[in-house]
């Protein structure tokens, strides 16, 4: 009778042991559901055990299939609440408080998706007034994975201005459009990386059709993944000792000497724009100046711009000091001591990844005694102390391998209703900017499938980054822009233009505000109604030839096009003939949709490009609505 009874009772905590009602981290206290359409939820509880999930008042129930996993949809609410949702399975109740019922939009995106709104520009300000409760965010937590996930974590947060710092800038100003000029509650899901390849956001399936990605598959499904992944952990603990332990600083190249074998680099420049785009280690940089008489003997202040990631720095074989952080200012003092006539300064720059190398403003690199400044930007010397090419390592991070972020951070969310998405991606991919032709579309095209339905999809053109050029030149920065406009092709899309809002020494534009701005125009005109938000920038229609003009015809002009700048007169237009050669082109309005191109040096011009640079700050084409025309190139017809 005792051991029957054990039996019961060992049965009875066996039971209550494989309770497991559970939901994805994303159903919480705090959350947004998506107002008219049905609200999915999911989740895990005994299997063949029912399931009830209630929403004021509704209900709705399910069984849990043979693993365990249920899914049930509510029906369709009108923007509200607060509520309590309650999901019952047997005994077990999970209680979800403070819910509303409103629009749902999922971010996404690299670095400028990430961003958070502590660090825009008026920071303090636009953190001060944000109070607003009826919007919610849910940062995910960044991770990868080899295989799709069904759970991520993070948390609903409501906006106010003790949380919203940490909000992504450019979803929390969307969402402030939306939510101030609709009245209606609105919940963003920020999935995103910084510094990320779009490929790592797409499914395995949907790279499996580009074939210059088979080799990373064919790893990651073989059984030797795991091995590769040791052996270059071992390389790359290897790489890090042989920073520790820079030849440079052993053999003292810090003090004067012969520099005749280094070579040449512009400063203050990204190594990502030249032959060291790809090293990862330690460059030691110098560069020579030469001081008056008159300011010999008095202590000076050294300034470098920024550095990334780390320097140590010398003047003249004396230790001045050392910085960590990729975007700090460098400003040292050098003691009169350490000056004489002719100077040498030298730089160990040692960088961890993404780019390096000292940058910034030109203006933020001089030596200044007693208020004179002598620049120092120009051609610096540099020679190589460690360089990542001599291991053979892969950093196993989220660009490692396709699909590890799509796996991690939005299989997850995958069935979630949802009104749509917006992206802000594109800089990692812009050395290969001609594959985004396929890849960006191909991405919208697998997570509209996914989900069933071809939601909004919006979102940010490149923005103008890097040196302007004199001459016009080849861009890949260019390319790509034009890779995301032309995949305007697919439905329900729509890309906010923004070569007018970047920083020609940040990729990380702080104007966040006006990016969020133009991302909601294309939701409050397509998606809520508002005929009157216009929504579109100016895109070439047309080229005709005419005599020695090109006259390009524009869309999307509202009242008309416009010039900005008080100048009055156009620019960033550019021809080429035959030849190909492009020169920059005299370029004037003609009504209030086209422009006439013209250019002395080619007789016969057959095409034309506008804004087709890295950093075509000289742009200044708009419509009346104030948006900035689409780069373009195109052929005479």
């Amino acid at each position: 009778m005792k051991k029957n009874l054990f039996l019961v009772v060992a049965l009875c905590c066996g039971i209550v042991a494989m309770a497991q009602l559970r939901m994805p981290s994303f159903f919480g206290d705090h959350m947004v559901l998506q107002r008219d359409m049905p609200i999915k939820v999911w989740g895990e509880a005994n299997p063949g055990k029912r399931v009830v999930v209630e929403l004021d008042g509704k209900r709705v129930s399910t069984r849990a299939d043979k693993s365990g996993r249920w899914e049930a949809n509510l029906p369709e609410f009108a923007a509200g609440g607060p509520y309590v949702m309650k999901v019952k399975s047997g005994k077990e109740t999970i209680e979800y408080s403070d819910v509303l019922v409103g629009e749902v939009w999922l971010c996404s995106g690299q670095s400028n998706m990430e961003w958070r709104l502590r660090d825009v520009r008026n920071a303090d300000v636009e953190v001060a007034n944000a109070d607003y409760p009826m919007m919610r965010s849910f940062n995910v937590v960044q991770a990868m994975n080899y295989t799709p996930q069904d759970n991520l974590n993070g948390a609903w947060q409501v906006c106010s201005p003790a949380t919203a710092h940490d909000f992504s800038a450019v979803a929390y100003f969307f969402a402030l459009n939306v939510h101030t000029q609709t009245g209606i509650p609105v919940g963003f899901i920020n999935s995103s990386w910084g510094g990320t390849d779009i490929e790592t956001w797409m499914s395995l399936e949907s790279i499996e059709k580009f074939p210059q990605f088979n080799e990373q598959l064919s790893l990651m499904q073989s059984d030797g993944l795991e091995s590769f992944i040791a052996n270059s952990q071992a390389q790359y603990k290897a790489f890090e000792q042989a920073i520790h332990n820079d030849s440079g600083e052993r053999e003292q190249w810090y003090k004067t000497a012969d520099r005749s074998a280094w070579n040449t680099h512009y400063a203050p420049r990204e190594w990502s724009n030249d032959e060291l785009a790809n090293l990862d280690g330690v460059v030691w940089m110098t560069y020579q100046f030469s001081l008056p008489q008159e300011l010999l003997g008095k202590d000076a202040i050294l300034s470098l711009a920024c550095i990334d990631d780390s320097d140590k720095t010398w003047v003249n074989g004396t230790y001045i000091g050392e910085t960590h952080g990729y975007n700090v200012v460098r400003t040292y003092i050098v003691p009169a001591e350490a000056l004489a006539a002719e100077n040498e300064i030298v730089v160990k720059v040692t960088d961890g990844g993404s780019g390096g190398g000292i940058w910034g403003n030109a203006g933020d690199m001089y030596i200044m005694i007693d208020g004179r400044r002598i620049p120092l930007h120009g051609d610096w010397k540099y020679k190589v102390s460690v360089s990542n090419a001599e291991y053979s390592y892969t950093n196993v991070g989220p660009n490692s391998f396709p699909s590890l972020l799509f796996n991690a951070m939005i299989n997850p969310l995958v069935g979630l209703s949802m009104r749509g998405v917006i992206w802000y991606q594109g800089c990692n991919n812009t050395n290969r900017a001609m594959q985004y032709y396929d890849l960006f579309p191909a991405m919208i095209n697998d997570w509209r499938a996914r989900w069933g339905r071809d939601f909004p999809f919006y979102w940010v053109q490149l923005a103008n980054f890097m040196q302007p050029v004199e001459v016009p030149a080849e861009s890949d920065w260019a390319r790509l822009r034009d890779a995301q406009t032309a995949t305007l092709a697919l439905p329900c899309t729509g890309q906010a233009v923004i070569i007018d809002l970047g920083e020609a020494n940040d990729i990380h534009p702080r104007n966040k505000q006006d990016v969020g701005a133009r991302l909601a125009r294309h939701a409050l005109h397509n998606d809520y109604g508002m005929s009157q938000v216009y929504h579109l920038s100016p895109m070439c229609k047309q080229v005709v030839a005419q005599d020695n003009k090109l006259i390009v015809t524009f869309n999307n002009v509202a009242e008309g096009l416009q010039i900005h700048g008080r100048y009055g007169y156009l620019c960033g237009f550019a021809v080429a003939g035959a030849d190909g050669v492009y020169h920059y082109a005299k370029a004037q309005l003609d009504g209030t949709n086209r422009v006439v191109v013209s250019c002395d040096k080619v007789s016969k011009p057959v095409s034309v490009r506008y804004a087709w640079a890295d950093n075509p700050d000289d742009a200044n084409l708009y419509n009346s609505a104030g948006l900035a025309a689409t780069p373009f190139e195109a052929v005479a017809q």
